[in-house]
């Protein structure tokens, strides 16, 4: 074993802390320990260390998690310090050693982790970059492709679950093949591209060969079929040009009676007097109406200013309250403060009169002392000077005798001095203590007080809240309905000033009319009348109201009655009375005729006029009889051809939309004027209840609607300000009672605190006591000892001065001074806390918070008084707007008056004379029947053309030359030569005759006349011209011309060429070129990508074989020598390992099969943990094998293992550690007794870290 790792070197790394060195590790190294003393963590740093995936394998989220948590510098390194032995030059063979066969040289490897995660790379201490660390390590084939010397717990299990696609995975990785995939799927998916091109190459190229050969048969036939087409077209372009010919014919003579009928209309408009006064009462009402609107729209921008005001004294009002709330919590919290003021200042004036009893008591005490030194006898009052020296003398040599006897006893005194400190301590603590707990107790009471002031406050503002929810819940659903109803006030006005606006209607007044509205109500009311027909029925489409119209006639305003009776009694009432005549229907004797189904099977828009109106089945018969079968049409072609048209030669009477009306006799009826005038009569009703609608929603906007909607708006601000400002004082009102509550809590921790302190310093004091017992019973030991010895010494002075007690004198001189101490040391003590107690009194007495407080009152009153100011000046602005807004109103009111006196005076002016409106209407409708003629042409010659243009018929057109250009004519014959101007139809579709209802000279414009074109008859030959001249020689040619025609088409049906044959040859012959080209382009692109995806193939092929026969080879002998049994040596275990797929292996899954030694074969997945792990161990040694590392770590692979199995896994080891260095953590002891070293890893529990110890077991038999 040339390499192997001498020794690991850990610096802060996770649980060791500091440097830690763990080695030299020798052939067979085994870690032990307990769980949870860093055994892992051992793991960890040699995976750090080693494997170049160790950041992202290692337990932990980054790098930083690496360094030990104690660690003074944030940063750790793990060095790995390799030996390797270099073999001896032969020359120098003869001067080797017993103890080796060459030299050892060490390279160290190390990585380290800084605080901010960075993770840097040394070699024999050189800093490095990655690249050239990972190639020194692959040196020793460490990191090159896997990572196969390092298995980790509970891996093994793992590989020996791994499945067949799994297992070749691994394979690939071991053999490096796995580095081809990448090339070996691009080559792969070329190869196939490449293919799927050289298949749609060739389809191109046949499908181009076959497209060539139909062409050229296509070309042929579309010749023959195009001769045809051409015959077909030139009949088809004669056909048009005689059609347009006749038409144009036709079209010259009706526009000449046309222009003499319109000189007739423009003589009778110019007698007709102009409305110029009713223009100026328009224009006048026009003006005063958008005053009226302006002044309406002024004053709802006064309501918007009106409410903003009525909004800002609302928030002045509350902004007033929410002070006088504050000015009233602040002068309650002052008083307060007053209160406990001079309660304070009471506690102080009783401290300072207690610190004064106290001085005096110790100033008495003082000049007590010294009258009792002056009344009772000293020592050196009763001695002699010789006698108190030799005293001295005497005192002396005493001392010197017990001077360790008294230091003894002052030992003893300073620990009783001590203890005593203590004690007073521990009673001055419990006194604090005690004080503080008492205040503790009061804070808490006061507290709580303040806790159930709150909490009822929180309910009344919780009560309050709810109050006002509940009110601005209801005024905004007040506010919403009456926005609503103001909202379908405005659509409502809006759609009735449209409907106003369009029925462009005003009510005829005069004399006339009031007098027979006032009779038809009279006979209502006597006799029961129905009403008229025009009150009884409805039109629901409008578009028919002047074909109704005319339809009714004269009995348009027929009054219905029931009987034959009634009508009479109603005639000889309107004598009487003297009213004119009116027109009856009595239901009983009036006879219809009823409407024949087959009427409503004409088609087209030909209907009944009886089916576009809507009426009670009552007064059916009336309708019948003024109505009976008229037929209604939207134009006037359809019309005619409806009433003329019929093949048994029956005729109708039919209506047009546009109110003209065709006759039985021929005659043709119509005026627009008149029928307009008669139809209002369908408005009239509905125009007055428009008016009155419009009229009260007017005075519903201009009333106090919008007033009381701005009140409710300022009282819902105000219940919002309101509810916000209740939120805020609940919000400000819980957050103190949370503090409240806390403090609360916390104070009664603290008094729990405080008691369990006063027992802690409880249990002292009694502690102090038994050691001050201790101490007197010692002190009293060592004083009778020295008693003693100054009774030796001091009998014979004793009795020479005559004093038998001269100790006694002098201790009782010395406990006089002692007790006097003591006592003065008390009373100052005393005299120094109440000079703290006042000192903290005078402290807690708040002066600067009572002088804030009154300022911050002083502040609000003014406030107030601001605020206050502000409300009542405020309040007169709003005062004066309101009075502003009402005269606005008024005056808006007083414009409405004169509005609708002007309207009425413009309908008492608006009259026009009956008779000039007959004649009027008489001419138009001669004008309107001749433009109608002129229309029908032209709506054929467009028919014509526009079916030329679908078919494709070239027509001899050409632009208009210049304006006024009239059509030449021929100068003898008069025959036409070209038809008058119009313009070219393109896709529109056909329209009616009346969208086309223009006077024939001057109906079109100057702008359009450059787009004109015109018919060219010049190369018309005569004998079509002839054909042209009347109806039957035109039928005859048409039949004739239908017949050729329908000859051609079959012919040409019966060809049914390709029309792009010509066209599309030459490009079949370009792709028949470009699809060969294509061809040999893929074919070379095919046999390259083989040649590319052939060598990819076979090397990868080849890498991954050589290592699997390799592994195959070897798993199944270190199998059989892990399963070797020790009894007997013929019993052992195989193993093996197939492919799915020989051509490509690492396309499918590899099966591993092993069997158990004495058992038959079966699956891996039936195995135990055992033999699993035995399986998957053999593979790990087999993979380790093809690729050798110069060590193995093992992670507690044998934890599933039995002992059986630990001890074959021992063995393998202790053979195969000569060839390979094995480390491994195990806590089996049939594992680690055999190996030659052992690591204890041991958890120190104080410091949080971990310790090495280590053991050679190699001086120790197996």
């Amino acid at each position: 074993m040339l390499s192997h790792i001498d020794r690991v070197e850990l610096y802060n790394f996770k649980s060791y802390a500091g440097n830690v060195t763990i080695g030299p590790l020798k052939d067979f190294t085994c870690i032990v320990g307990p769980n949870g003393a860093g055994k892992s963590n051992l793991m960890d740093a040699l995976c750090f260390v080693l494997s170049p995936s160790a950041t992202t394998t290692l337990r932990g989220k980054d790098a930083t998690d690496l360094i030990h948590r104690g660690a003074q510098r944030k940063e750790c390194a793990v060095t790995a310090v390799f030996c390797h032995t270099t073999p001896i030059s032969p020359a120098a063979t003869a001067t080797t050693t017993a103890a080796g066969q060459g030299r050892d040289t060490e390279i160290s490897f190390t990585r380290a982790v800084d605080q901010r995660g960075r993770i840097t790379h040394k070699i024999n201490g050189e800093p490095v970059d990655d690249r050239k660390y990972l190639a020194a390590m692959s040196k020793f084939n460490v990191g090159t492709r896997v990572n196969n010397f390092l298995v980790f717990q509970h891996e093994v299990e793992a590989i020996a679950q791994k499945k067949a696609r799994e297992l070749t995975d691994l394979l690939e990785q071991v053999s490096g093949s796995a580095e081809l995939r990448e090339e070996y799927n691009r080559c792969k998916k070329a190869h196939e591209l490449a293919n799927q091109e050289l298949t749609t190459a060739s389809a191109e190229k046949r499908d181009a060969v076959v497209a060539l050969n139909q062409m050229r048969l296509h070309k042929k036939e579309a010749e023959k079929y195009e001769e045809v087409l051409r015959r077909i077209g030139e009949e088809r372009r004669d056909e048009a040009l005689v059609q347009l010919f006749y038409v144009e014919s036709n079209l010259e003579r009706q526009k000449q009676e046309l222009h003499t009928f319109t000189e007739k209309l423009t003589a009778l408009e110019k007698s007709i007097a102009s409305d110029e006064d009713i223009r100026k009462m328009k224009r006048e009402y026009a003006e005063k109406h958008k005053t009226y609107l302006e002044e309406l729209k002024k004053i709802r921008k006064e309501a918007d200013t009106l409410r903003e005001k009525h909004n800002t004294l609302e928030r002045i009002k509350v902004s007033l309250n929410h002070l006088k709330r504050q000015h009233e919590v602040k002068r309650h919290g002052l008083d307060n403060l007053m209160k406990t003021e001079k309660v304070q200042s009471r506690e102080v004036q009783r401290i300072e009169e207690q610190l004064q009893q106290q001085k005096a008591i110790l100033m008495a005490f003082d000049e007590r002392c010294k009258k009792e030194d002056e009344e009772h006898m000293t020592l050196s009052g009763s001695l002699t000077a010789e006698q108190l020296s030799e005293y001295r003398q005497l005192r002396k040599e005493a001392e010197c005798e017990t001077v360790v006897l008294r230091q003894q006893m002052e030992r003893i005194k300073r620990q009783q001095h001590s203890l005593v400190e203590g004690q007073k301590q521990c009673t001055i603590a419990i006194e604090n203590v005690r004080s503080q707990k008492q205040e503790l107790q009061q804070g808490v009471q006061r507290s709580n007080e303040r806790v159930a002031e709150l909490k009822n406050r929180m309910n009344d503002l919780q009560d309050t809240v709810q109050e006002l929810t509940s009110n601005i819940s209801q005024k905004r659903a007040d506010l919403s309905q009456k926005e609503k109803r103001n909202r379908e006030r405005e659509v409502e006005l809006a759609r009735i000033q449209e409907q106003l606006h369009e029925l462009r209607f005003m009510k005829e007044n005069d004399k006339h009319g009031s007098r027979m509205a006032g009779a038809l109500q009279a006979l209502r009311a006597l006799y029961g009348v129905r009403g008229r027909l025009v009150d009884l029925c409805t039109i629901p489409n409008d578009k028919y109201r002047h074909a109704v119209t005319v339809a009714l006639g004269k009995n348009l305003e027929a009054v219905v009655v029931d009987t034959t009776e009634t009508a009479i009694s109603c005639v000889r009432y309107l004598k009487e009375q003297r009213l004119p005549p009116m027109t009856f229907l009595p239901l009983d004797s009036v006879k219809g005729k009823e409407v024949n189904d087959r009427l409503r099977t004409f088609g087209g828009t030909c209907k009944p006029v009886v089916d576009v109106i809507r009426y009670d089945t009552a007064i059916e018969t009336a309708v019948q009889y003024a109505l009976g079968q008229t037929l209604v049409c939207n134009g006037m072609a359809e019309a005619k051809h409806v009433a003329y048209g019929s093949e048994d030669g029956e005729r109708f009477k039919v209506v047009t939309v546009d109110g003209s009306v065709l006759m039985r006799n021929g005659a043709v009826q119509g005026g627009l004027a008149s029928i307009q005038s008669r139809a209002r009569k369908w408005d009239e009703k509905k125009y007055e209840d428009l008016r009155a609608a419009r009229d009260r929603l007017l005075n519903d906007a201009a009333g106090g609607s919008e007033a009381e909607m701005a009140r409710t708006q300022c009282e819902l601000r105000d219940m919002e300000a309101r509810l916000e400002f209740t939120h805020g004082r609940i919000k400000v009102i819980a957050a103190e009672l949370q503090a409240t509550e806390q403090k609360v809590s916390n104070m009664n921790r603290e008094m729990k605190n405080q008691e369990n302190e006063e027992r802690a310093i409880e249990k002292r004091h009694s502690t102090y006591e038994s050691e001050l017992r201790r101490c007197l019973h010692e002190l009293q030991e060592k004083h009778g000892s020295i008693m003693q010895v100054e009774e030796r010494i001091f009998s014979e002075f004793q009795r020479r001065v005559n004093i038998p007690n001269i100790l006694e004198l002098e201790s009782h001189e010395a406990q006089i001074l002692r007790e006097r101490a003591e006592k003065r040391q008390q009373m100052q003590l005393l005299v120094h806390k109440l000079e703290i107690s006042l000192e903290a009194e005078h402290k807690r007495i708040g002066m600067q918070s009572i002088e804030d407080l009154r300022g911050a009152c002083v502040r609000l009153e003014e406030e107030i008084q601001q605020c206050e100011r502000d409300l009542a000046a405020y309040s007169e602005i709003v005062k004066t707007a309101e009075k502003k807004q009402s005269q606005s109103r008024d005056s808006v009111s007083e414009a409405k008056v004169q509005l609708d006196l002007l309207e009425a005076d413009i309908r008492q002016q608006s009259r026009t004379s009956e008779q000039e409106l007959g004649k009027l209407a008489q001419a138009r409708r001669g004008v309107t029947a001749l433009q109608a003629a002129c229309d029908t042409l032209r709506l054929q010659r467009m028919n014509i053309l526009r079916r030329c243009q679908m078919e494709e018929i070239v027509l001899p057109l050409k632009p208009v030359e210049a304006r006024g250009v009239k059509r030449s004519r021929a100068a003898e014959s008069g025959a036409l030569t070209q038809s008058e101007p119009f313009v070219l139809p393109e896709d529109a579709p056909a329209a009616a005759p009346t969208k086309q209802s223009q006077p024939s000279q001057p109906h079109r414009s100057v702008a359009t006349r450059e787009a004109q074109v015109v018919v060219d008859f010049s190369d018309l030959p005569e004998p079509l011209k002839e054909a042209a001249s009347d109806r039957t020689h035109l039928a005859a040619y048409k039949q004739r011309t239908e017949t050729l025609l329908e000859n051609l088409q079959r012919a040409a049906e019966s060809l049914a060429p390709n029309l792009k044959a010509a066209s599309r040859f030459a490009g079949s012959e370009d792709r028949l070129g470009s699809s060969s080209a294509h061809l040999e382009e893929a074919r070379e692109k095919v046999n390259k990508a083989y040649s590319e995806f052939s060598k990819v193939k076979e090397l990868r092929t080849q890498r991954f074989m050589e290592t699997f026969e390799k592994i195959a080879e070897n798993v199944d002998r270190v199998y059989r020598e892990l399963t070797l049994s020790t009894r007997a040596h013929a019993v052992h275990g195989s193993a093996y390992l197939s492919l799915e797929n020989v051509e490509e292996p690492y396309l499918a899954g590899t099966r591993y099969h092993a069997t158990p030694p004495l058992k038959r074969y079966m699956p891996m997945e039936l195995l135990s943990g055992g033999e699993r792990s035995m399986a998957a161990l053999a593979l790990l040694f087999a993979v380790h094998a093809v690729s050798p590392t110069p060590f193995f770590v093992l992670d507690e692979v044998d934890a599933a293992l039995d002992a059986g199995n630990v001890e074959k896994l021992a063995n393998y080891m202790r053979k195969n550690c000569n060839t390979t260095q094995f480390i491994v953590i195990s806590l089996k002891d049939q594992l680690y007794h055999v190996a030659d070293l052992l690591v204890g890893v041991l958890k120190n529990k104080q410091k949080e870290t971990s310790s090495i110890l280590t053991m050679d077991l190699r001086g120790y038999p197996f």
